[in-house]
């Protein structure tokens, strides 16, 4: 990606992104500005951000010179876009970064001055998640930090972590809201944090993985027994307090102790 302009411009442009997408990727479109907005990057999308009633075109204009970059959404649909085009070439004009975001499109597909501009591939999570994380601003970006006490909202399990830097303990309750039922233990590197879990009755056991949001306050994924990797159970918790629930104690991490510890 090149970069153009001043560091005294970034500071005072009103958006981080305009994002310029076609009409008929309007769904994708919607996702990558809720995540980029999720990420803390202020984001320019027409459809959110021009009210009924405005002037468009000059709203348009004016938006993209209140923007640093411009991120260009290319789809097989989008292409060939001429709205696409003339949105880039006024960012161009302005000397904005250009940001070709492709899906299931070749860099050799895009038209100039697109084309001599660094694009990245978004067919993937993965890919969406590496994009966010070089838009976002560095004091956004999550620390992958999940202590505290997080909750399923759909079934009432809560779980506490306790953390000590990539290592991870935390105690559950399956929907009870006043004991123990069972542990995890895991580690947490780049949003995902690997773990094996057993209940305190040894009944089950087994591991999963879960990936934490880019503002820290979801952690979503699923786990599956060990003895049937087949049967995934899916979860999702949203942090709810940093506060230690009444129903774990500091003497129940004692055991993990050495594990937390750990280098």
């Amino acid at each position: 990606m090149i970069l153009t302009g001043e560091t005294s411009n970034i500071v005072k442009t009103k958006y981080d992104v305009f994002l310029s997408y076609s009409c008929r990727d309007s769904g994708i479109a919607k996702h990558l500005a809720s995540k980029l907005e999720e990420a803390g990057v202020r984001c320019f999308m027409a459809e959110k951000d021009i009210v009924a009633g405005e002037h468009w075109e000059s709203r348009i204009l004016k938006a993209i010179h209140e923007a640093n970059r411009m991120l260009l959404l290319i789809t097989p649909r989008s292409k060939n876009s001429l709205w696409i085009a003339a949105e880039a070439g006024a960012a161009w004009a302005l000397e904005k970064d250009l940001i070709a975001a492709l899906m299931f499109v070749e860099t050799a597909e895009l038209i100039e001055p697109i084309r001599r501009h660094q694009a990245r591939l978004i067919e993937t999570p993965e890919q969406v998640e590496a994009l966010i994380n070089e838009l976002a601003p560095q004091n956004s970006v999550c620390k992958d930090t999940i202590n505290g006490q997080w909750i399923d909202p759909l079934d009432g399990d809560v779980v506490f972590f306790k953390q000590s830097g990539d290592r991870v303990v935390g105690f559950y309750d399956y929907g009870s809201g006043n004991r123990k039922v069972g542990v995890y233990s895991g580690t947490i590197r780049n949003h995902s944090f690997e773990y094996q879990w057993k209940w305190l009755n040894g009944q089950f056991d087994g591991y999963g993985r879960m990936t934490l949001s880019q503002d820290g306050k979801r952690l979503s994924g699923g786990w599956w027994y060990r003895n049937n990797d087949k049967e995934i159970e899916h979860v999702e918790y949203h942090r709810v307090s940093d506060a230690m629930p009444a129903w774990i104690k500091d003497q129940d991490f004692k055991e993990f102790a050495d594990y937390l510890k750990a280098d």
